[in-house]
């Protein structure tokens, strides 16, 4: 049972890559770039994946943005994130989202799972994950 008093949103995305490519899309600030609101020209990305390390994506032009801290990587299978929106008015407490990346032999399936902290917030954010998740799996097929 989640510690998270808001609502929980999980998805999940096949992408057809091996896990350590999907992870370097994740941890490798080059490689984040190339999917996470690629279409914004003045998106800023940033990554420094060890635990305590930050997260960062922002977008001046279409104001939106997001920070986070690593709190587990488990290499090629799971990180966590403490996260917060920097949109709007932002956060008062961090979300958690953790991502688990399940390696088959037709790839990989990414499942994204986000803990609001905030009990009265609302789901919209669900469209910007599963626009993201696709963007990632787009992305990486098309370069293998």
């Amino acid at each position: 049972m989640s510690s998270y008093p808001g609502p929980t949103l999980v998805l999940a995305q096949q992408v057809g890559v091996p896990a350590a490519e999907v992870w370097a899309a994740w941890t490798r600030t080059d490689r984040l770039a190339t999917w996470w609101w690629a279409g914004l020209p003045d998106t800023t990305h940033a990554v420094d994946p060890e635990v305590g390390g930050s997260f960062r994506v922002a977008s001046a032009q279409a104001d939106l943005g997001a920070s986070a801290r690593f709190v587990e990587l488990v290499e090629q299978r799971r990180l966590v994130l403490d996260w917060r929106w920097e949109t709007g008015a932002g956060q008062e407490a961090d979300d958690r989202v953790t991502v688990e990346l399940r390696e088959h032999a037709h790839g990989t399936l990414v499942v994204l799972t986000h803990e609001i902290a905030d009990a009265g917030a609302d789901t919209s954010m669900r469209d910007g994950w599963t626009g993201a998740l696709t963007s990632l799996a787009a992305t990486l097929e098309g370069q293998a």
